[in-house]
């Protein structure tokens, strides 16, 4: 093998091994944010712990479990209309949720969007089936609407 060939191969895996390092760094950076939120969260730091969930999804925006902490705050804290496109993000990372689609559905319930608060409701339900009995009160009342 050429030096130069060599010398090519050396300062690939270097680059590889450097973009595998910022990501892993990133990843576990990301991991910890959610941590941090959790905490503040728990000890009721309410606007830290939205700051940092924000930081999170800001830091790794395909990570559903930091849209979905977010968004659980933000339903948590009665911010409906800020809840909607979050759980739109973690239903676009992950259309299989039942929890977002939960989310999604008791937040659009809350700002009278009840059309939409249904189809929400049953995509929940087919993804687990086992929704339907827990939710039988809310839908008995949203169709009574």
């Amino acid at each position: 093998m050429s030096a130069t060939l060599q010398k090519s191969l050396m300062v690939a895996c270097a680059a590889v091994l450097t973009v595998f390092a910022l990501w892993s760094a990133q990843a576990a950076m990301n991991v910890d944010l959610v941590k941090q939120g959790d905490q503040q969260w728990a000890a009721g730091q309410l606007d830290q712990a939205q700051a940092t969930f924000e930081q999170a999804v800001r830091a790794e925006p395909k990570s559903l479990k930091a849209h979905m902490k977010l968004a659980g705050l933000q339903l948590s804290q009665q911010d409906f209309k800020a809840s909607i496109p979050t759980y739109q993000a973690a239903i676009g990372l992950d259309a299989n949720n039942d929890k977002a689609w939960l989310g999604i559905a008791f937040a659009y319930l809350h700002t009278g969007q009840d059309a939409l608060a249904a189809a929400a409701f049953d995509s929940a339900i087919r993804i687990n089936p086992s929704n339907r009995e827990k939710l039988a009160p809310v839908l008995d009342k949203l169709s009574a609407r």
